[in-house]
């Protein structure tokens, strides 16, 4: 994969040179020290960026000290709007969040008690809409988002930013993990209202009800919980797309294992704009 993204984005660059990447990553402390795999565009496109979102002040300090060239982190925490909000402090911090802890459900599951509630503050949000302008960042292209069931939160703060976006990949969830939080039917409805189809799951995770422990694995997802969830800009609407975006659309396809809607943007492109894309594809 790695050698065909990398053929393919010196196709798309021999028609469109100054192709580059908005990526915004809200929930950005890598789990193991590994990168998403969006990181690698930063490489094959030059030009492009990451915004990057940690509530934590010294944090997000520390990793702007150590970022590579493109990378920038703010402490912000998005939301609806701007305002004050609860936040709840968990034991893992990677499982803090705007929602509290739904503590009665998920203490029925293994391996749960990184999730529960060690104390609660308050945190000042701004919209996703706000930051961008205030910012000045631009059109959004992609954006992959993990902050504990406040996902839909931000859409809906977002949606003059989301009207430009290509690609989204979210967490979600089926059940609730957290008190009254949206979960995947609720954040699935709202974008599709912004013309962003769910395409696919990326994985599937949980847990097995207490006492029984299933294959001796505490993680084992008798029950699934949560996902990373892809959208991408509906495939009935890809005529509402610019040439750019078209191009951006594939290369997001491709990363994350979807050939045939890089195939089906780039056909689009080589209609509207003239050239042989589709057709000189890698691995066709």
């Amino acid at each position: 994969m790695a050698d065909a993204l990398g053929k393919f984005a010196a196709l798309l660059l021999g028609a469109h040179p100054g192709l580059r990447f908005t990526l915004l990553e809200i929930g950005a402390v890598p789990l193991g020290g590994e990168r998403e795999p969006f990181y690698r565009l930063l490489d094959l496109f030059p030009g492009s960026c990451v915004v990057a979102f940690e509530v934590d002040e010294a944090l997000c300090a520390n990793l702007n000290a150590a970022a590579p060239a493109g990378v920038r982190y703010y402490p912000n925490a998005l939301g609806r709007r701007d305002e004050a909000r609860p936040f709840y402090l968990t034991r893992h911090p990677m499982c803090a969040s705007l929602y509290r802890p739904n503590e009665p459900l998920i203490g029925l599951y293994q391996n749960f008690e990184v999730a529960y509630l060690v104390s609660e503050t308050t945190i000042r949000t701004v919209s996703l809409d706000a930051f961008v302008r205030d910012q000045r960042i631009g059109d959004v292209d992609f954006i992959k988002i993990d902050i504990q069931g406040a996902e839909l939160d931000v859409f809906e703060g977002g949606v003059e930013a989301l009207s430009r976006t290509v690609a989204i990949v979210c967490e979600v969830e089926f059940v609730p993990h957290y008190v009254d939080q949206p979960l995947f039917g609720d954040v699935c409805r709202f974008l599709d209202r912004q013309a962003l189809m769910f395409h696919k799951f990326l994985g599937l995770a949980g847990r097995t009800l207490r006492p029984i422990v299933m294959n001796n694995d505490a993680n084992f997802a008798s029950q699934h919980i949560w996902s990373d969830a892809m959208f991408i800009r509906h495939v009935q609407r890809l005529e509402e797309l610019d040439g750019a975006q078209l191009l951006k659309l594939a290369v997001l396809a491709l990363l994350y294992g979807s050939p045939d809607v890089a195939f089906l943007c780039l056909s689009r492109h080589d209609a509207l704009h003239g050239g042989t894309l589709a057709q000189a594809m890698p691995g066709l």
